[in-house]
């Protein structure tokens, strides 16, 4: 009795998955699948108390859209240094994007290839040597009628210390 019982409340659900085609599972995305960040300058060599400035560019596929940095409605790209960043005095510069409107909100959308620039103080206490400055790129993909799930691109740049 039990097994009939399960079996029927289970149909439904096993009929609705079956009505889903392959495909559109198959094309699920999340951000990171049309949205690549890299560091402009893969390495770099300053010295202890010097502030440094590097770039990271950000390739956004053809009809899809980021919200700009800072954005109250949507998540917006933000360059978030990880937990082990060995530098000071972290700031970015954000591109400023351009106003739009996504289900019925005014917002500020970037789109194409853009460029986040950023600075940061070597520490006078940094060991000299070889360092990695790891970073996420914090970002959220729509196009004109949905978003993919936001994603957190990883970016590491190697820094040299003299």
């Amino acid at each position: 009795m039990k097994r009939t019982v399960i079996l029927a409340l289970l149909l439904p659900i096993l009929g609705l998955l079956a009505a889903v085609p392959v495909p559109a599972l198959a094309a699920l995305k999340g951000s990171g699948d049309v949205v690549k960040a890299v560091p402009r300058q893969k390495a770099l060599t300053a010295a202890r108390g010097q502030r440094l400035t590097f770039e990271v560019s950000l390739a956004i596929a053809p009809k899809w859209h980021l919200y700009a940095h800072g954005d109250t409605n949507f998540i917006g790209v933000d360059l978030v240094p990880q937990e082990s960043f060995p530098l000071e005095e972290f700031d970015a510069v954000y591109p400023a994007g351009e106003p739009g409107e996504f289900f019925g909100e005014k917002v500020m959308m970037i789109e194409g290839n853009q460029v986040i620039k950023a600075e940061a103080q070597v520490p006078e206490t940094l060991a000299a040597g070889v360092h990695k400055v790891k970073f996420g790129v914090t970002v959220q993909a729509c196009d004109d009628k949905t978003c993919l799930a936001p994603a957190s691109l990883p970016v590491e740049l190697e820094l040299t210390v003299k």
